[in-house]
């Protein structure tokens, strides 16, 4: 099991200033830097699938929630540490996902449409399975999981 410590915040991705920047990612986490710093910047996107299904169904948008913060490979300690009000332990149970990589944060919405049409397209005996697709954003370079059922 891995973990995120994820902030939730009701505003959509487009209008949050600093995405990828650890420091942006951990805000109120200054006193954890030394135990968090083997994680990796990520956005869980709660609304994301279903924002592209409204969008193809040509609905109007509703707000988006994004849940910004850190996520966990390798830190077995994150229990014992109190988070600030804002944050929140979220288990990631080790799962299939369907992993695309890609440049810059602008390039989601393509990005994901693509994954979804080859997902759509090419049955793997996986289907997505309609929880929040997740953006790490990796040393060199952002990576989308989009979380799939067997």
């Amino acid at each position: 099991m891995r973990q995120a410590v994820l902030m939730r915040l009701y505003k959509s991705p487009e209008h949050l200033q600093g995405l990828g920047d650890s420091s942006y990612h951990s805000h109120q986490l200054e006193s954890l830097q030394a135990r968090l710093a083997a994680s990796t910047p990520a956005v869980s996107l709660p609304d994301l699938l279903s924002e592209k299904i409204d969008a193809l169904n040509g609905q109007p948008p509703h707000p988006i929630r994004t849940d910004i913060g850190l996520y966990l490979e390798t830190l077995s300690n994150i229990k014992s540490i109190p988070l600030p009000a804002p944050y929140r332990r979220v288990n990631i149970a080790v799962r299939h996902y369907a992993s695309t990589c890609f440049d810059e944060f602008s390039q989601l919405s393509q990005v994901l449409t693509s994954a979804l049409l080859d997902l759509m397209q090419k049955p793997k005996g996986y289907y997505i399975s309609g929880e929040a697709p997740i953006v790490l954003w990796q040393s060199d370079y952002l990576e989308l999981r989009i979380p799939l059922a067997h």
